[in-house]
This record gives C-alpha cells, structure tokens and sequence, in this order.
C-alpha cells in the first residue's frame, strides 16, 4: 500500500468516526450544537465532530478559525494528548477553546460569552472614536416595581409610568437591534414581570436571534412563570440578594417577605430548569456579609454570583454615606478574586471596572486557576463597558451609556438604534481614552479598567473625569 493509499484509508477511517460521534453525542455536546447551528454568535457558522488532519474535532469554525473542544472522562485526563492536538490546531492558525462538559451543563450563557469574545473580541477604543460592536444591553422594559428598594438606581416605585414603550414600538426596536448586532438583551426595570406583554418582547427577541435574559427580584416568579420564561426562550435569570438572611435582606429591599419571595422564586425557577445567577450590591451595611451572601450563592445551585458596587444614582443617593471606602473597595475586590480562582461557580464584578486591574496585576502570581463553569470570561473583558459594548435603554426609550450614568445619548422614539449607537458624542468619547482625564487618562491600565463612568460623573459633574474610589496611583 502507497503513501497515497494510506492516507485516503485514514480519512475513511476518520469520516466514518466522525459520523458515529454525531450519532452519539454528550448531552453536553448535544446542547452546545443547539447554540451553534443556530447562528446566533455573529451568524457564525459551525460544524460539529469534524475530521481536521489527523484528529476530529467537536466543533470548528474555518470562517472564524476557532476550534472549541468538549473535556470529560479519560479524554479530559489525558493532557498530553490535548497539548499535542492543540499545539498542532495553533500551528494551522486555529484558536483553541476548551471546557468541561459541566461548563455547559450548568453554565451556558458563560460558555457562550467565552466563544463569542473569541468570535468578536472586546475592541479597543481607537482614537477616532469609531463605533464598536455592542454586545449587550440593559433594557428597562418598565419602570414599574413591587419593590422599594433603597439602592435603586431607578428611583421605581409602583407606577404607572406614562411614556412607557408599546409593544409594538419594543418589536420594532428589536428589529433595529438585531439588523445592527446579536447582542444579549436584559430584560430589566422596575420589575420586567410586571409587563403584561413581557414574554411576547423575549419571545419576539428569540426569533430574531438575540440572547434574553432577565433581572427580577424574584418575588413575582411562580411555577407558572418559570414555565413562561423557558417558552419565551430567555436564557438565564438574575435574582438579587443582599443580605445573607430575611431580616438583612428584607431591611435592604424594604419589604418584608422580600427574602422569603426570592427564595420561593429561586426554588420555582429550579424546579422548571432554568439556570439563574445571584446580583448583590455592596453597601457598608452588608459589607460583612459578602463571604455568607457568596456560600448561600453556591448553596442553593446558582450558576453565578455577581457583586455589583454601589453607585449613588436614583434612590442610591441617599445611600451615599453607605458606600464603602476606597480601601474597603480594593481589600473586597481582591478577597473576589482570590475567591474566583477556585470557586466551582462563575463570579463576575460589576460597577467595578478596577477589578480588571488586580486581575491583570495578580496574573503573574497565579499558578493554574480552577478550571470552571464558563471559561475564562474575566481574562477576556475589561472593566468599564459603557458605550463601548455595552449601553443601556430607559422605559421611555433614551439610550445611555449605563442605567447608572444618566446622560442621553438619543432616544429610539426619534433615532434608530443604530444611528445613536455609532454617532452618539458621549458615546464616541467614551471610546476614545485619549480624553479621558486625571490619573484614569495617564493609567496603564486603561485598556483593562477605564474607570466607572458613573461613579466619576456623579463625583465631578465630568464622565470623563477620573474614578474618586480608587487607590491606585498610575506609574506614568
């Protein structure tokens, strides 16, 4: 037999492998693919258990040039293997992803955000100010809320709120947002499950492609609403809680039962198979609490917990003598992310762009973080999205960098979406670091942290002023 031969019996050979691990995939694999085929991660296209030289692969994009691989069992012990395959993957100019198949089971939506960041990285702001790719958005779908909750940023109360968006005009403004991007779509407020039409807006967002997700104080989550919120295809809840029991928690949201009303949410939302993840504001008042907040987190089957640090906008503003001090930021901040190298659970923080910066500065200390539920997501994203590839839309459609920095930027009742986010001033300035002033504009670290916008706005009346709660003094 010739050499010629011998490889067109290997490509059989492997072809025929191929096929039969089509024909039995993991329900890990089986999940994924569900993602994938779908063409929802920037119209990607994939192609699963595919022969590529010597090996076959789960799954590959040759347009993007992205290889993702599936660990478990004896193949997820057999690193030299792995090694091998990869290096010879990055020499035919291939990335490489690689996950447990629990990353998938039991964390999603990280997963995906760990590709598409391969799929599209998180640009850098450019000199010009050019538009950047917006990969998520805040909507506050209303304002309305059950809740009065002493941080909130919306000030919400009860409503009606007049101005509100009809559902005709939510439809039109998710056609303009898919025909730009596929970003994910929080569904936010107030309280979202107050909306009538809210599983027609997720359902209308489904089908067009995009990512929902939700962000409830789950006191209005029944069975019933679990059941809906799967039906409408929103992918992952976030619930609140911020306190680590009912007195500390109920004190903070002002309403008693609110605890109780979480914790039945949760468990509905557990029992129809909805992944949810857990936000937490950090205030003076629960500072102490944070490591019970994290094990309650991890406790009860969250699939993440994200800490969100205070910002004195809306009803926060009078909270302001609860925010805790710079030193108290840095000292919480660097406790997470010792916390997130080992933890079997995704953290994220949030409002708290200079988390980056210890990240980056602690890379070098680090030997092999915990391999974990949704990849490296951290190592791929900076701190301060707003404007940048994130924004957000209020209940009566003004378009902002965040909820938090309240500057309008447009508003979709008068400007397509599209045309607010590319040609937006505020919005071209935030993408510009060029302008950006104090000790943030000179930091190397910018590219990484870039400051909280809004902390600095509310601070010097200037969003591109520099950020007042951090300790760091730039080496410039």
């Amino acid at each position: 037999m010739n050499s010629g031969d011998e490889v067109k019996l290997i490509k059989s050979d492997l072809n025929h492998l191929a096929k039969n691990l089509r024909t039995n995939q993991t329900d890990a694999e089986k999940l994924l693919w569900r993602y994938l085929k779908s063409k929802q991660l920037a119209d990607t296209k994939f192609r699963r258990q595919q022969p590529i030289g010597n090996y076959i692969v789960d799954f590959i994009s040759l347009d993007k040039k992205l290889v993702i691989e599936l660990d478990g069992g004896q193949h997820a012990e057999d690193k030299n293997k792995d090694q091998e395959r990869d290096g010879w993957l990055i020499g035919q100019g291939f990335k490489v992803l690689r996950f447990w198949n629990n990353d998938v089971l039991q964390n999603i939506e990280g997963v995906l955000e760990s590709i598409m960041e391969k799929i599209s990285p998180s640009p850098s702001p450019s000199p010009q100010g050019r538009g950047s790719v917006v990969r998520m958005i805040a909507w506050e779908v209303t304002r309305s809320c059950n809740l009065n909750c002493a941080h909130c940023r919306a000030a919400a109360s009860c409503g009606p709120y007049r101005g509100e968006l009809s559902t005709d005009k939510c439809f039109k403004l998710i056609d303009e947002i898919a025909a730009l991007s596929s970003p994910v779509i929080i569904l936010t407020g107030g309280e979202p499950l107050l909306r009538p039409d809210i599983f027609e807006i997720a359902s209308y967002g489904t089908n067009k492609g995009l990512r929902m997700v939700m962000a409830t104080n789950g006191t209005l989550v029944t069975p019933a609403v679990a059941k809906k919120m799967i039906e409408s295809g929103i992918k992952r809840v976030s619930i609140s809680i911020d306190g680590k029991d009912a007195h500390s928690h109920d004190a903070f949201r002002q309403e008693k039962g609110a605890f109780a009303g979480a914790m039945a949410g949760i468990a509905a939302l557990k029992d129809a198979g909805m992944e949810f993840q857990i936000n937490t504001t950090i205030t003076s008042t629960n500072l102490d609490q944070i490591k019970d907040i994290l094990e309650l987190t991890k406790n009860i089957g969250a699939a993440a917990h994200h800490i969100f640090l205070l910002v004195p906008t809306g009803r926060g503003k009078d909270l302001a003598g609860q925010a805790i001090t710079a030193s108290d930021y840095e000292e919480t901040l660097m406790w997470f992310h010792q916390e997130s190298l080992n933890c079997e659970i995704q953290l994220k923080a949030t409002c708290a762009p200079h988390y980056f910066r210890i990240m980056h500065q602690n890379k070098s200390k680090i030997s092999e973080p915990k391999k974990k539920v949704g990849g490296h997501f951290h190592e791929s994203t900076r701190g301060c999205l707003g404007g940048i590839t994130f924004c957000f839309i209020s209940h009566v459609g003004q378009v902002q960098p965040c909820g938090y920095l309240e500057l309008d930027c447009g508003n979709v009742k008068k400007k397509s979406f599209a045309a607010i986010w590319e040609k937006s001033e505020v919005f071209r300035n935030l993408r510009d670091y060029s302008k950006y002033g104090g000790k943030c504009g000179r930091c190397e670290f910018i590219k990484v942290c870039g400051g909280c916008r809004a902390r600095a706005y509310e601070a010097t009346g200037d969003y591109l002023a520099e950020e007042p709660l951090c300790l760091y003094e730039p080496k410039k």
